[in-house]
Formats: structure tokens, C-alpha cells, sequence
């Protein structure tokens, strides 16, 4: 078996605890993400994290419906 990074595994985690909603993909997403930077080099870290999205879900979802209006 193929061991697993831990930004996926976080994933996996939010998935199960909170269910397969799409806020739970969407904050999984985030901290994928996040896990991602924080494995890079301490220079690249931080360009890497202000590159981030860093909505909350709620902000992304009211940015979301005032664009299919």
C-alpha cells in the first residue's frame, strides 16, 4: 500500500468527520493546499501561502451566487 501525504489525508479526514458536503470539499481543499506550501523550502513556503485562497466558504459562496445572477 502507497502511504498517503498528509494534506490528503486531512482531506480524507474533513470528508469522513463533516461528511461529503461541499463546504467539506471546499476547506479540505484549502488545507491541502496549505500542507503543500508548508512542505516547500522556507522562501518558497511563503510565496507559496500568499498565493493561497484564503475565503471562507461563506465568502466563496456569496461571491459564487452574485456571479450567476
Amino acid at each position: 500500500m502507497q502511504w498517503i501525504g498528509p494534506g490528503i489525508a486531512a482531506l480524507l479526514f474533513a470528508l469522513l468527520v463533516q461528511g461529503c458536503t461541499t463546504e467539506a470539499w471546499y476547506e479540505g481543499v484549502k488545507r491541502s493546499g496549505e500542507s503543500r506550501c508548508r512542505s516547500e523550502s522556507p522562501t518558497d513556503t511563503q510565496r507559496c501561502m500568499e498565493r493561497l485562497n484564503r475565503k471562507s466558504y461563506q465568502e466563496y459562496e456569496q461571491e459564487r451566487s452574485g456571479s450567476e445572477r
